[in-house]
């Protein structure tokens, strides 16, 4: 059988004898001996190592038909979808002031009505019936969901007795800056639903306090630690970051500070830091400086190394390589912003030429062309490319801040070509010994 058109081989450092392999398709890893690796070059492998690296993808009956499967690997992954997942943005208000936020002067007064909430349980009830979904997973953003807790208390507690109705599960997630998750709040919205909660901290408190102040100009660090110190044990936490060119360096030393109050790597689901996109819409800050505009830039590679092999030697999981459709490529994935209006991007709200219908009318006629659905598809680049079922055209939301359109990919093959390697070494030193 032929080797996988999406199979990566890396030598390994000091075994001059033995390959890494890994598949893009399925993100599995494989290690075999040169000699063996020759042989599914010359198709002469035996059956044993041939059947067992067919269960992975690494070799394949039919690399053309291998090549056309990934063409239709969004069709095949809404038909096999179960879940009904929806950002639900409660309103604009924030307790924050960073200073890179993405809303920027979106931030105010505006919240979703009572009109507005009974429409989304009413057309969120609907989809579900009518898509035969087992699962509705709510991710509530702001502004600070948290400012919102009794609309988010109204909306759980009508959908949570008519999805298991419906013969279905229903589940939430919180996506919090952590100043106001406290424990009782937590204890009483688990047996609701609440299955996650995403915080975000900024390395050490002087970089912190700097970039996520309060809107007194306040620091918030120590709340926010003090909280999770607090909410540690009740439901699964991710710890998420925001790092700059510059500020990067300090970032592991927030898992120092955080093992000397008592966390401990188990405390965490995952972590991971990511760098400050540039924003050059009318929403943001134009005197911030030190983000990228593409994955591509040469700080960003040595930055997202270098952060993911400090969490990894502190014990910490960081979330694994996988195929990563963008919510634009799933049917049954969007936001709903506060007054209704509906997009296939949190991070695009409020740009009305990229509103894809609303929660009365449902998804307008056209949104595909819109947001570009496949424009992969039309760049010889990406079909060809062994990268496709880790990028599939990459992020559109980074494109439309960087060339002002979604036309064109955010190609991935420089950052990955940069990473993967590093990456995978990492991997084999911490997560398998």
């Amino acid at each position: 059988m032929p080797l996988s058109h999406y199979l990566k081989t890396f030598p390994l450092p000091g075994q001059p004898d033995r390959r890494l392999l890994f598949s893009t398709r399925t993100c599995s890893l494989a290690i075999v001996s040169a000699e063996a690796l020759a042989t599914l070059q010359d198709n002469s492998a035996s059956p044993e190592l041939t059947a067992s690296l067919a269960r992975l993808s690494m070799v394949v009956a039919d690399p053309a038909r291998e090549r056309q499967e990934m063409g239709g690997y969004r069709r095949e992954l809404n038909r096999l979808n179960p879940n009904l997942r929806v950002s639900v943005i409660l309103g604009m208000a924030c307790n924050f002031a960073c200073l890179y936020c993405y809303e920027g002067s979106l931030k105010g007064a505006a919240a979703m009505s009572d009109a507005t909430a009974d429409q989304l349980v009413a057309s969120l009830l609907a989809r579900f019936r009518a898509g035969k979904k087992k699962r509705l997973i709510l991710d509530f953003y702001g502004g600070e969901p948290l400012l919102y807790t009794q609309r988010i208390r109204s909306l759980i507690e009508r959908l949570q007795p008519a999805i298991k109705a419906l013969g279905g599960k229903f589940e939430f997630t919180l996506v919090t800056n952590g100043s106001l998750l406290t424990r009782a709040l937590v204890e009483e919205l688990v047996p609701l639903g609440l299955v996650s909660v995403k915080v975000t901290i900024d390395g050490t408190a002087a970089n912190h306090n700097r970039f996520r102040p309060f809107k007194d100009g306040g620091g918030s660090w120590e709340q926010i630690v003090g909280n999770l110190l607090d909410c540690r044990g009740l439901c699964v936490i991710t710890l998420s970051g925001n790092y700059t060119a510059d500020n990067y360096p300090v970032f592991p030393d927030l898992l120092d500070a955080l093992a000397e109050r008592g966390f401990t790597p188990a405390d965490f689901c995952s972590v991971q830091f990511y760098p400050v996109m540039q924003i050059s819409d009318q929403f943001a800050n134009p005197e911030f400086t030190g983000c990228c505009c593409s994955n591509d830039e040469p700080w960003v590679h040595a930055a997202s190394l270098s952060l993911r092999e400090e969490i990894l030697r502190r014990g910490h999981s960081f979330p694994k390589l996988s195929p990563s459709p963008c919510m634009v490529d799933l049917d049954d994935a969007f936001t709903v912003d506060h007054d209704g209006t509906l997009y296939k991007c949190v991070t695009l709200i409020g740009h009305p030429e990229f509103a894809c219908g609303d929660i009365r009318q449902g998804m307008a006629d056209g949104w595909q062309q819109t947001w570009c659905l496949d424009h992969w598809q039309d760049e010889p680049g990406c079909r060809d490319c062994v990268y496709l079922p880790l990028c599939f055209g990459g992020c559109r939301a980074m494109a439309f801040q960087r060339d002002g359109h979604m036309g064109r990919v955010d190609c991935q093959r420089t950052l990955l070509d940069a990473t993967l390697e590093p990456m995978l070494r990492q991997d084999l030193r911490y997560r398998y010994a």
